[in-house]
């Protein structure tokens, strides 16, 4: 499988005469496996598709006769009409609603940072990226009036009505350095697998060649988190200040979470 991230390998002349297409793909694949460890798992990754679940309001009390109101002076101390699904609520801030404004805010956490989104399908269509946009890293929010749904019908596939999917690549988007850092880890595998000029990896690294190219890495080839490459080093850096060895995330019981299709029998 190839690299899913796009590498600069302007610094790599030999690139393209010096190796073929399958000792480019390895050497690209380990880069971007590298470059991602390296970094805490916060560079992209592979686009994903996710079949998320919408936050619900479970429980709310719906339309009382008693006086309510959604004006600045009630907004936050009482409870003020909204229409969610069809069916008339009385909520305050906090539920249904965007804690900064009290407006009602249709939108999805997808799990981690997001790069980009590559699709979005409801009921088996197509959203037109126009329809939604992304907050914070990582919050799917719909702009066109419509809502995504609250559930969907998991046994069939995305392609059906009453499904909901939506397809990106989870990490953080790789940026100019990033780019050229991913092509000179590239450029060195490449010469370290197949003993071609000399590889400024670190010596841990070793050659292994059995019906093709493969490498095999030692334990604990990048002491400190460290390639020794100063191009490299510096973005790693960037991304990955205290040398983490994975993201931090903060989970809670009562938090939906989506589903990922891992495995399908063909």
């Amino acid at each position: 499988m190839p690299s899913c991230l796009e590498a600069d390998l302007t610094c790599c002349p030999d690139w393209d005469s010096g190796y073929d297409t399958a000792q480019q793909d390895l050497a690209l694949l380990m880069a971007q496996e590298t470059l991602r460890m390296l970094t805490g798992y916060r560079t992209a990754n592979c686009p994903v598709t996710l079949r998320p679940c919408r936050k619900g309001c479970p429980g709310l009390a719906t339309w009382r006769t008693y006086p309510v109101g959604a004006s600045s002076e009630w907004a936050g101390s009482n409870l003020g009409p909204t229409v969610i699904e069809g069916q008339w609520y009385n909520i305050g801030c906090g539920c249904g609603v965007d804690d900064c404004d009290c407006t009602q805010v249709c939108e999805v956490r997808l799990p981690g940072e997001v790069a980009s989104v590559e699709e979005v399908r409801q009921d088996g269509v197509v959203v037109d990226p126009t329809a939604y946009r992304v907050d914070n890293g990582n919050r799917l929010v719909r702009t066109d009036g419509d809502c995504w749904p609250l559930c969907q019908d998991m046994t069939v596939d995305t392609d059906q009505p009453n499904t909901f999917s939506v397809t990106y690549t989870p990490g953080l988007a790789l940026d100019a350095w990033g780019q050229h850092a991913l092509g000179v880890l590239a450029c060195e595998y490449a010469k370290a697998a197949c003993g071609t000029g000399k590889c400024r990896l670190p010596a841990n690294v070793t050659q292994v060649v059995r019906q093709g190219v493969t490498l095999n890495l030692a334990q604990n080839p990048f002491p400190g988190g460290l390639t020794g490459i100063r191009e490299v080093d510096g973005y790693v850096r960037r991304i990955n200040p205290h040398g983490l060895a994975a993201p931090s995330r903060i989970f809670s019981p009562d938090t939906k979470r989506g589903r990922v299709t891992t495995w399908v029998s063909s």
